[in-house]
């Protein structure tokens, strides 16, 4: 079956067989890729293709399916028949990133199971070798379940681009990348992880959720939004703030969660219009999460398997905005989330997060 892709990757084919060889040393390959952004109009590019010999082992997204076909095909794989060649490109389409696995890192789909009532608790600050392995383990199979989610999904949205029509499920987790956040291996890092309605009396959807992130798309305000209405907009607009140097009583007027005088109020509409250029930009994925117990469960060990704070392994970029966010758990734990930072994850988590994207 050919693809519109495939001119595009044999073109590069001998730029990719050169940066398997540099991968299957141990390092990674990382390839620009101009021109694939004029195949075709995507939301986002992200997209992942892992190749073992000439079979594709799994893929996810139509021009990564495209890549693993040609790369299989030609046969440029086949010098390392027992190691697996995962291929990683970036969500703004402009880069390729290529590293080898040995089989065994490969990871398993069936984590230790935990009660479901047992809560996440503090992190006591011993790291054994085992449990390091551990925490790669469960982080690689959380990432190739959001693959996974990815390819249900046909890929990241945009949420600029978002609508109440989009199709969104009534209730679910959601989880946000960011331009120029990557992992070790080259592929996008989640950023975020959020959720709603996690008390008995919430009546709050997933798209209303989604949609006091995103802002105003109309009215006077528009291109705005409101940060007192959105914790996710407000550390974001607090970033901005300290990134750029502006006024601690600006800095004071955007914390406060009352609403700000007159004489400070104007000097907020600039923040929100970037807060909603910034948000807009970042591509998520989202789940369809009926049950609030599985939509706490999701988003607190989530954010405890990927916190730097307690051990997470993926490290935000130098030019990261959230180095400059006036909260320090932010600093720290490399995600866009205050709460859960600091608590341990539990693995069982996985389980319902694989059982839920399964059945999506």
């Amino acid at each position: 079956m050919t693809s519109k892709y495939d001119p595009f990757w044999t073109a590069h084919l001998e730029q990719i067989r050169d940066g398997i060889r540099l991968a299957s040393t141990g390092g990674r390959a990382v390839i620009p890729l101009s021109g694939l952004r004029d195949e075709g109009e995507r939301q986002s590019w992200h997209g992942t293709a892992d190749v073992r010999g000439n079979q594709i082992v799994g893929s996810a997204m139509a021009h990564a399916t495209a890549l693993a076909r040609i790369a299989a095909s030609n046969g440029i794989c086949e010098q390392w028949p027992g190691r697996t060649i995962r291929f990683a490109i970036s969500a703004t389409g402009d880069k390729l990133t290529i590293r080898a696995a040995e089989p065994s890192a490969t990871p398993s789909l069936e984590p230790m199971p935990v009660p479901a009532d047992k809560p996440a608790h503090a992190w006591n600050e011993t790291h054994h070798d085992s449990e390091l392995a551990d925490r790669q383990t469960h982080t690689d199979e959380f990432y190739a379940l959001l693959d996974e989610l990815a390819r249900k999904v046909s890929g990241p949205r945009l949420l600029r681009d978002c609508t109440g029509d989009s199709g969104w499920p009534s209730h679910g987790v959601y989880f946000f990348y960011e331009s120029g956040e990557h992992r070790p291996d080259g592929t996008d890092r989640v950023v975020r992880v959020g959720t709603h309605a996690l008390t008995e009396t919430s009546q709050t959807t997933l798209w209303n959720r989604l949609r006091q992130h995103r802002g105003h798309v109309g009215g006077r305000h528009a291109g705005g939004g409101d940060h007192r209405a959105s914790v996710f907009r407000r550390h974001v607009g607090a970033a901005i703030i300290r990134r750029d140097g502006l006024s601690r009583e600006l800095l004071d007027s955007w914390l406060d969660r009352h609403n700000p005088s007159m004489q400070v109020a104007a000097q907020e509409e600039p923040i929100e219009v970037q807060v909603s250029q910034y948000i807009g930009d970042m591509p998520f994925l989202w789940l369809s999460v009926p049950e609030r117990s599985d939509r706490d469960s999701i988003e607190r060990n989530s954010i405890g398997l990927l916190s730097r704070r307690v051990g997470g392994l993926d490290i935000p970029s130098p030019g990261w905005l959230g180095h400059y966010a006036e909260r320090e758990q932010i600093r720290d734990s490399g995600l866009w989330n205050v709460n859960h930072v600091d608590l341990r994850y539990h693995p069982g988590f996985l389980r319902t997060l694989a059982r839920l994207v399964r059945h999506s």
